[in-house]
């Protein structure tokens, strides 16, 4: 995997292109005031649109081992709404999966156009994610 930056001063807080399995992967992030804007597209346009809300999760029933939240705070629910382009349920379970490395509790717009869905993709997005996001 290897990466380039822009040096250029842009509109948005953070972009970048990486290579995955050889496919030039752009990732573009914005935070607003109340939201998190993300592309992440192999195809160099934009896919889709789908806007995540996150919900902590409180099992009150207390049969999970040390109560129900994840000492980490991973134990999150995520509604998923898709707003515009193509919609699937691969693409909606690769955007929860990606959920797990944000963390955020800030409603998150993205769109997720990649030529491939795997586990070792979505890995790579994810801790690029993670360093762009959380710093």
């Amino acid at each position: 995997m290897t990466a380039t930056s822009t040096t250029e001063p842009a509109a948005f807080d953070h972009i970048e292109t990486i290579v995955i399995e050889g496919q030039p992967t752009d990732i573009v992030y914005h935070r607003f005031a109340n939201k998190l804007f993300l592309i992440i597209t192999q195809h160099q346009k934009v896919a889709n649109v789908y806007t995540v809300r996150s919900h902590a999760h409180n099992d009150l029933s207390g049969d999970g081992p040390g109560g129900a939240a994840g000492a980490d705070g991973s134990n999150r629910i995520y509604t998923i709404k898709h707003t515009f382009g193509a919609s699937s349920d691969e693409a909606e379970a690769a955007i929860r999966y990606l959920m797990s490395f944000l963390q955020q509790s800030d409603e998150i717009v993205i769109t997720l156009g990649l030529r491939r869905i795997d586990k070792a993709t979505l890995d790579q997005i994810g801790a690029q994610l993670r360093k762009i996001v959380l710093g």
